[in-house]
């Protein structure tokens, strides 16, 4: 568990079984087109770990081993409550070793490094013992290998004679710094009272203090240290008064002050200081960088805890997934809902439950579809039902709790996604031909074990070409065995599912599913819900139109209220 070369832990990772797997790269795209940011900013505590956090996210693992190797150490977070809280009053204790290796950079005397050194290692020796205790308080009852090996390195490090002389010794070097409050100057003075001299007397185990004034002028008082004027900060903690006795001697006490007195404190402390620095030598190849590494780490779960305590205290479920092998490409969920969605609507309804806001969706993806073409009115829920996909696999193969009754899922090798851009001027080829390029990338990369999401691809051409683009995409599709989600207005792409399906050969069968509306009465309802049916074949532009007021009849009547139309 040590390096014995520096006595220090081995690399040792709570996300990962071995830590030099830390190095896998992203395998979603940068752009935000699922929300990744704002769950990234939910699971956040400080703003250290942000970009940390999204990384993670981005980072799709697929080897089930260390899946179930976080969900377990998830779980100990989130099954004691107690051991949680203990964890995150730790954190901005070991966030403080930041400082102190960046303050250690920018020093330039002996003095300020010996003493942000002896900071840190004190801090480090602090941080330790904390998580120490932690651990040992709480150990019976974690059943993670992860926190079993940190629990075993902590406390062999603990043990370990360095360490025990570390913590025994750096208390008493830094009293011998503490013990140094004040220094005593003398300074002479010619026959009209200029000053004309300084010397130091002494260091001092006590601070001076301002005066009792006239009792400490005529010699009343026998405290020493106390001074006949006031006490007088440093310029950049306390500016002169103007109407101060020592106003007009400013320019000469500023002449002592840059000249060899200073000096010579300097080097009457680096006398003391010397010695101090000279201990500290034994401890050169001790760092914090074990502790810098998990705090992260340890941050990452605190916040999953947060945010699935958060979720339930809304009346909605979060839960851990069950992962299933990834050759089976499968994905079956129960009431799967958008976590963005219902984060945007937790904030506007604080102290509510959100089980009449969000609608839940059972979701499969397997041998009898994994490629849907989903149509349906707009604004019924379409991207938002595609989006809650992508975020699925996003939270699930991150290690953590997913927004769903329950799951069973095969990892992704990535999520490869074609939302719409607006077209710009700096667009080469137009609109269509960035999408073009997007969809070529796409089919440059994915596999027969990644998950695309395309959503309204293709509609800045007409309905004719895209409909034929569209199902030559979707023949792909088929052939590659991927599963994918196409969500489109092309409602005979949907319709032709059955014929594309006996056409093209493939793993990955093709089916039609449907954001639905209830319209049994005169009005219509979106429900949000996504089914595995034939395309309804509308829209319901019209039903929009009248909801923002520019139907006809309701553009006609605003014209006739301006008295713009003829009799």
């Amino acid at each position: 568990m040590f390096n014995p070369q520096n006595n220090q832990p081995k690399p040792i990772s709570l996300l990962w079984r071995n830590a030099e797997d830390s190095q896998h790269q992203p395998s979603i795209p940068q752009n935000d087109d699922l929300r990744i940011k704002v769950i990234a900013n939910t699971l956040t505590l400080h703003t250290n770990y942000t970009q940390f956090i999204r990384k993670t996210l981005l980072t799709l693992l697929t080897d089930t081993e260390t899946l179930t190797y976080r969900h377990q150490v998830l779980e100990d977070c989130l099954n004691h409550e107690d051991f949680t809280t203990d964890l995150q009053q730790l954190l901005p204790m070991i966030r403080g070793l930041h400082e102190y290796v960046s303050d250690i950079r920018v020093r330039k005397n002996e003095i300020s490094i010996v003493l942000s050194r002896l900071t840190e290692l004190e801090n480090y020796v602090d941080c330790v013992q904390a998580l120490h205790r932690i651990l040992k308080i709480h150990g019976s009852k974690l059943q993670a290998d992860g926190w079993k090996e940190l629990h075993q390195q902590v406390d062999e490090l603990i043990k370990t004679p360095l360490f025990q002389q570390m913590a025994e010794e750096l208390p008493n070097l830094r009293a011998n710094v503490r013990e140094i409050v004040s220094v005593t100057i003398g300074v002479n003075l010619s026959p009209d009272l200029k000053p004309i001299g300084a010397t130091l007397l002494s260091l001092n185990k006590v601070r001076f203090k301002g005066p009792r004034f006239f009792r400490k002028l005529w010699g009343n008082d026998t405290d020493d240290d106390r001074g006949i004027t006031p006490l007088r900060e440093s310029p950049q903690a306390y500016q002169f008064r103007e109407d101060s006795i020592l106003a007009d001697r400013r320019e000469t006490l500023d002449r002592l002050a840059a000249n060899a007195l200073f000096n010579d404190l300097g080097r009457i402390l680096d006398d003391v200081i010397r010695p101090i620095g000279r201990a500290l030598q034994k401890y050169t190849r001790v760092n914090s960088a074990f502790l810098r590494a998990i705090e992260p780490e340890i941050a990452f779960y605190v916040g999953g805890v947060e945010l699935i305590k958060r979720m339930r205290a809304h009346g909605l479920s979060m839960t851990p997934p069950q992962i299933v092998p990834q050759s089976e490409r499968r994905l079956s969920a129960q009431g799967l809902y958008n976590l963005d969605l219902a984060l945007r609507l937790s904030r506007e309804h604080r102290d509510e439950e959100l089980t009449e806001y969000i609608v839940g969706n059972h979701v499969v993806f397997d041998g009898s579809g994994r490629i849907q073409i989903l149509t349906g009115p707009n604004r019924g829920g379409k991207t938002t039902y595609t989006q809650s996909i992508g975020l699925l696999h996003v939270l699930a193969q991150s290690g953590l709790y997913v927004p769903a009754d329950s799951v069973e899922i095969s990892p992704v090798d990535a999520i490869y996604l074609h939302f719409p851009v607006e077209e710009n001027p700096a667009m080469e080829s137009g609109r269509l031909g960035e999408e073009a390029k997007r969809l070529r990338d796409i089919f440059s990369h994915a596999t027969a074990h990644s998950l695309v999401l395309l959503n309204e691809s293709l509609a800045s051409t007409s309905a004719t070409e895209s409909y034929y683009l569209a199902r030559d995409i979707v023949s792909t599709l088929r052939i590659l065995g991927a599963r994918a989600i196409f969500v489109t207005h092309l409602h005979e792409l949907a319709e032709d599912c059955d014929e594309i399906n006996a056409e093209i050969n493939g793993e990955s069968l093709i089916q039609s599913v449907v954001s639905i509306v209830d319209d049994s009465d005169d009005t219509v309802k979106r429900t949000y819900k996504v089914i595995p049916a034939p395309p309804r074949g509308r829209s319901y532009a019209r039903e929009i139109a009248q909801q923002y007021g520019i139907s006809f009849e309701q553009l006609q009547s605003l014209l006739n209220d301006r008295d713009m139309l003829d009799e």
